[in-house]
């Protein structure tokens, strides 16, 4: 007779995880959550307080798994890292991710990957506000830009792009050129762009406060 693991916070968050990442964090619910370990519901708040707990538990868990860069790296070289680390999170977890964008990082060791970049940018040479500043845009690039890419993938997924064959050429052809754009774009080279540049303006930053 096999033994049964133990119910712990990190096998439930894990189990979590892996029911939000093939069903959607929306289907999360204790129910299958417990079904899914094989226990009653009602085990499951032993390990954590509520739903919303669970899915605190389940977006610090989805951080703890970005590996931070070595801090011997170039500034700008550390902050390149993350953005990308953040973005193959992104990728890794596209139904959960999204969530993200509605609530907010509530622990420390959530807030691990943010530290390390604020702090990069201190050590860089920048005073606390231009710190802080920079932080804030680079964060919301970061952030923005996987949320907003996710949820293009989300909605093609489901059938609800706009079809451009059903755009008119002569009313909109803007919109029209940007959409088979949109159809050929390279999403990695449209990051790193976007990177770059405000990579370039931080650059811009640092020199001038330690030059």
């Amino acid at each position: 007779m096999t033994e049964r693991l133990p119910l712990t916070r990190e096998r439930v968050i894990r189990a979590a995880v892996t029911l939000a990442d093939e069903h959607g964090a929306e289907a999360l619910s204790m129910r299958k959550l417990g079904a899914s370990l094989g226990v009653e519901a009602m085990s499951l708040y032993n390990h954590v307080a509520n739903k919303d707990d669970l899915i605190d538990g389940v977006l610090d868990a989805i951080l703890g798994e970005i590996e931070l860069p070595p801090a011997s790296l170039p500034w700008d070289e550390q902050l390149r890292a993350i953005g990308h680390a953040f973005r193959r999170t992104g990728h890794d977890h596209p139904r959960i991710f999204p969530l993200f964008g509605s609530r907010s990082i509530r622990s420390i060791s959530g807030m691990r990957p943010l530290e390390r970049s604020y702090a990069v940018l201190r050590l860089a040479g920048l005073q606390t506000d231009d710190a802080l500043d920079a932080f804030v845009s680079l964060a919301s690039f970061v952030f923005g830009y996987v949320l907003t890419e996710l949820g293009g993938f989300v909605d093609v997924a489901e059938g609800r792009s706009i079809d451009i064959a059903t755009i008119s050429p002569d009313e909109h052809p803007w919109l029209l050129e940007m959409g088979v754009a949109f159809e050929n774009r390279d999403g990695d080279r449209q990051f790193e762009f976007g990177l770059d540049g405000m990579l370039r303006g931080l650059h811009a930053m640092v020199d001038a406060t330690t030059n």
